[in-house]
């Protein structure tokens, strides 16, 4: 996977799961999610979901291209979004800290390239 491509799929994710925690905080004012520190385990851990969350995108994405009724789309998507929760949960995150880590990688390009290689190993 190229790094191009790599950063779209991140970009992909990180907007997927903003719109996860949209949802479960419905009725609640949601803040915008700060920078934290991110030790390497939480980077590992972060990789790990996103690994897992970019083959549950490719996979409903296929799904979703063979849908014509939107019904049957907002279900998938709806299956797709619970899938990606649970990929960040057992990688031992939770969507908040996943995000708070995306949020990190974004805005650090240290982290971003950190990010990378462990991708790429």
């Amino acid at each position: 996977m190229t790094l191009r491509n790599t950063l779209k799929l991140f970009t992909v994710t990180v907007a997927l799961l903003f719109g996860m925690a949209a949802m479960a905080q419905q009725g609640q004012q949601q803040a915008q999610p700060e920078t934290i520190d991110v030790s390497d385990q939480q980077l590992e851990q972060f990789a790990e979901a996103q690994v897992e969350i970019a083959s549950i995108q490719q996979d409903f994405s296929a799904r979703l291209q063979e849908v014509d009724d939107p019904e049957k789309a907002n279900e998938l998507q709806l299956e797709a979004n619970e899938e990606m929760t649970a990929a960040v949960e057992e990688a031992g995150l939770d969507v908040e800290s996943f995000n708070q880590i995306a949020m990190s990688i974004q805005n650090d390009p240290e982290l971003q390239q950190k990010l990378t290689e462990m991708l790429q190993q």
